[in-house]
């Protein structure tokens, strides 16, 4: 599995607090990896002029719904049905509210642990008006793991810099006193750039990637030298 990383190390503070001195920096990391499990949530609905007619629609666009993600060789056990209901339809034109008749709507969890054939299955929803992505999460399997590593690479990062900065005010770095994880939020592209596919296959980015951000801020000791 291939991950990329990129250091950063902001905001940097010397305080002399009770005869107590100690330099403060943050470190950042940023790693990529590639996503192998969703999770979705799907809306079905189908409308017809009749409870009968429209059940039988919804039935049949759920039955296709399994079809073709048997056909993509996904599990059974990717679809789960939550909940289905059957309601009457409206619809406003202009001030008069039309009766259009009765929809029966479903909502149905998908759960992937396999994305080989996710693009044909987003495909598949696209060119169907009848269902509907209400929500989804792309996530990895190394994610966890990943995500230990760069919390020690971000303390490393900030030692680095720390240490950098006692020597040139003449210092000598001590113990570490405190650390702490940041709450740092992803660029503004960075939630929905999970779900993208690269264009370019001599980038280097994964498929379907994963953005993780890690930021410590780091409390050191600073002796003389």
């Amino acid at each position: 599995m291939k991950t990329t990383a990129t250091l950063i190390l902001t905001w940097v503070a010397f305080a002399a607090l009770a005869g107590e001195r100690f330099i403060s920096t943050t470190g950042t990391v940023q790693k990529e990896i590639p996503a192998d499990r969703l999770a979705m949530t799907l809306g079905v609905t189908a409308t017809e002029k009749t409870i009968e007619g429209s059940v039988a629609s919804l039935d049949k666009l759920l039955d296709s719904l399994g079809a073709q993600m048997t056909a993509l060789q996904y599990p059974s056990n990717a679809l789960t049905l939550k909940q289905r209901k059957t309601k009457q339809a409206w619809e406003w034109e202009g001030q008069k509210k039309v009766f259009l008749g009765f929809s029966s709507e479903a909502t149905v969890a998908v759960s992937l642990l396999d994305l080989t054939n996710y693009s044909k299955l987003l495909t598949y929803l696209g060119t169907h008006e009848a269902f509907d992505i209400e929500w989804m999460s792309l996530s990895g399997s190394a994610e966890g793991a990943v995500r230990r590593s760069a919390v020690g690479e971000a303390l490393e990062a900030a030692r680095a810099k720390a240490a950098l900065l006692a020597k040139e005010g003449k210092g000598k770095l001590g113990k570490l006193l405190e650390v702490a994880e940041e709450e740092v939020e992803m660029p503004e592209n960075g939630g929905r750039s999970r779900m993208r596919n690269v264009g370019d296959p001599l980038a280097g980015t994964a498929a379907y990637p994963i953005q993780i951000l890690v930021r410590v801020r780091a409390k050191f000791e600073l002796r003389d030298p």
